[in-house]
């Protein structure tokens, strides 16, 4: 159950985010009256805040036959979603540096990480294991990156996690300069990738018209055409927006966003042709919640903690899982087959697929020689030599057989890895890696993680992300959704979408 203080607390911020956002909004006639003429926008450091994400989406799925051999979309799905983020966030700096220096980290707790989506009438939720709700976020490169300094995400789950908007940096939006109503700016590249947690911004630009200044805040309006990259993908956003400088807080309090987005289909993901509207509220605190009073250990000084950057992959149908680099994704999961792909900034390294094998008698165990002649005969023609084979007993306890080939298709050199996994109860899959020879050097030995880390699963162990039954401290309460979806009190205050056309 929540402490007294942990429910005084969020209703606490529930008021104060209220009486922002109603702020932040305040119809032009209110802002006239009480102008101040001029006002200096400087953002103070901040060290905890309260933040609420809500996100709508609407729009199509571009998928290809085949994203490695082409990129052209062959079908088109309509999708729609909502989803819901509200954390807690302590923003946290190398020892060394300035309090005004730019945020590079930050640690979260999730009261809320949410998402409902229907893709060709397909509904489907997903929610984030309590386990899961301590992360750390670095913003040393773009897009930011997220880990949990304990446990392992899904990718599902570090998909629910990526936001469009950055809420550690959206303060620079704001321009850093005295203001009067009626001042345009444009926005820079930097800020732009920062707050949009893009790559790279190649061409357009967005700008920002001061439309109210009044004694508590002072309103901006947003407007542009961008194109960029996220990890080597092409991206085109049109956006309009408005946004709410605090004077009192001296932060950004309140951002909401229409966005058109059409980005190209990776070799990873599908690409997309959508409408998004983003509602964000922020507010300071005093004291967290529910993060961890003592804070994280981050080695400012060091790249991403590799053993921390795993991702759990696990496959339904077959019921097996397995931990490997975040390079790795599950393209596929269907009864009989899974198919894993280990993507690089668009660039297509190493395919692996998985398929169960008939139950052998409990006790009973594949020899390697048998194993051997197996591949030989799956291959056939194919094959060219026999480079190694092995076997051990992996860190789960399953007995591991391994086969390494070279061969041949349309011309092409390959290198096949095939394992076979089996346990004393006689449960068998294979896994079967393909790359071409000039893509070893990347592959970087993968295999040998997948054969210490994959496991057979019971069902019970199988999470996709769907909601539990389970309550976080100071969790989202109804009323919490109130706090971005309030109902406008009149025309100037709606955003959405439609305003994009």
């Amino acid at each position: 159950m929540p402490s007294h203080d942990a429910i005084a607390n969020r209703r606490s911020f529930l008021a104060s985010s209220l009486a922002i956002a109603s702020a932040s909004l305040a119809s032009p006639s209110r802002a006239a009256i009480v102008s101040t003429g001029s006002a200096t926008i400087a953002a103070a450091p901040q060290e905890l805040m309260r933040v609420r994400i809500e996100m709508d989406v609407k729009g199509n799925v571009r998928v290809s036959d085949n994203a490695i051999a082409s990129k052209e979309t062959r079908q088109t799905f309509p999708i729609t979603s909502q989803a819901v983020l509200d954390y807690e966030e302590r923003y946290r700096r190398p020892a060394d540096a300035a309090a005004s220096s730019e945020v590079v980290a930050a640690e979260r707790y999730y009261h809320t990480a949410s998402n409902k989506s229907v893709l060709n009438k397909t509904s489907s939720e997903q929610d984030l294991r309590k386990s899961m709700r301590h992360a750390i976020v670095r913003r040393e490169s773009l897009p930011e990156s997220i880990y949990s300094p304990d446990n392992f995400f899904t990718h599902g789950e570090l998909s629910l996690l990526k936001s469009p908007v950055s809420s550690v940096s959206v303060d620079r939006f704001l321009p850093g300069e005295s203001v009067i109503e009626g001042d345009r700016y444009e926005i820079d590249a930097d800020a732009l990738c920062s707050v949009l947690n893009l790559t790279s911004v190649d061409s357009g630009r967005v700008e920002s018209t001061v439309v109210g200044v009044a004694e508590d805040a002072v309103r901006f309006k947003l407007e542009g055409d961008i194109e960029g990259s996220i990890d080597g993908v092409g991206t085109r956003l049109r956006l309009i927006g408005k946004m709410t400088f605090d004077r009192n807080a001296n932060t950004c309090t309140w951002l909401a966003l229409a966005i058109h987005e059409t980005r190209e289909i990776s070799r990873a993901e599908p690409g997309f042709d959508v409408s998004a509207t983003i509602r964000m509220v922020r507010r300071p605190m005093a004291q967290p919640v529910a993060l961890p009073a003592e804070r994280a250990m981050i080695e400012f000084d060091q790249p991403l903690p590799a053993e921390r950057m795993y991702v759990e992959l696990q496959s339904r149908q077959l019921e097996v899982g397995t931990m490997m680099d975040r390079k790795w994704r599950m393209i596929s999961d269907a009864p009989g087959s899974a198919v894993m792909r280990m993507i690089d900034h668009d660039l297509s390294i190493a395919q692996c697929n998985l398929r169960p094998l008939v139950k052998l008698p409990e006790g009973k165990q594949w020899t390697l020689e048998a194993f051997e002649a197996a591949v030989r005969q799956t291959l056939g023609e194919k094959l060219t030599r026999l480079v190694e084979g092995d076997q051990r007993v992996s860190a789960q306890g399953l007995q591991v057989l391994r086969v390494v080939v070279d061969g041949e298709t349309q011309g092409v050199p390959i290198r096949w890895i095939m394992m076979h996994f089996s346990d004393d109860e006689g449960r068998r899959v294979q896994a079967t890696f393909t790359l071409s020879a000039d893509k070893l050097e990347a592959f970087a030995g993968n295999d040998a993680q997948l054969a210490d880390s994959l496991r057979f699963l019971d069902p019970s162990e199988i999470h996709d992300g769907k909601p539990a039954d389970e309550k976080s401290i100071a969790g989202a309460s109804g009323a919490d959704r109130e706090i971005a979806s309030r109902p406008p009190t009149d025309d100037t205050e709606t955003l959405s979408s439609s305003d994009l056309k």
